[in-house]
C-alpha cells in the first residue's frame, strides 16, 4: 500500500504509522520509508529494507502466515484503518479548534481522500494500460 499523501502530510508519519501498528499488535505488517541507507561491512545498501533503491514512494506491505482467518484480517485492517485515522485528527487538530463532538471524531470524506494510500505509486502503474 501506498504511503505517499501519508508522507507530505507529515515526514515522520511513515515511520510513526510502522510504530503505531507494532504497538496494537499487528505483527507482519512492514512501513519502508524513502531515502534509508544502511551500511554493513563497507557496503552500502541505498533503500534499505526497499524492494528497490529507486521505489518512488514510501509504502506498507503485510505478511500472514498459514492459517490466517478472516477474522485476523478484519482485525488487522481495523486496526491499520484507526492508526491512520488519528493522522486525520491529527491534521484538523492542527488547522485550528472544531466543535467538540461527544463520540470519537472520525475521518471526514475530504480527509479520507487526502490519505488514500491505496492510489497507486508511479511504479505501480507502469505498464499498467488500464490506469
Amino acid at each position: 500500500m501506498s504511503l505517499g499523501s501519508l508522507e507530505k502530510q507529515n515526514q515522520k508519519a511513515v515511520t510513526q504509522l510502522g510504530s503505531m501498528l507494532f504497538t496494537r499488535q499487528v505483527s507482519g505488517a512492514r512501513v519502508v520509508p524513502l531515502g534509508t541507507e544502511q551500511t554493513v561491512s563497507g557496503h552500502t545498501f541505498r533503500g534499505f529494507m526497499s524492494h528497490s533503491a529507486h521505489y518512488p514512494c514510501p509504502y506498507l506491505n503485510a505478511a500472514s502466515a498459514v492459517g490466517i482467518t478472516r477474522d485476523d484480517v478484519a482485525l488487522c485492517v481495523k486496526r491499520l484503518d484507526k492508526c491512520l485515522r488519528s493522522f486525520g485528527r491529527e491534521k484538523r487538530d492542527q488547522s485550528g479548534p472544531e466543535e467538540p463532538s461527544a463520540t470519537e471524531p472520525s475521518v471526514t470524506e475530504a480527509d479520507a481522500t487526502e490519505l488514500n494510500t491505496t492510489e497507486p505509486c508511479a511504479a505501480d502503474t507502469e505498464g499498467d494500460s488500464s490506469h
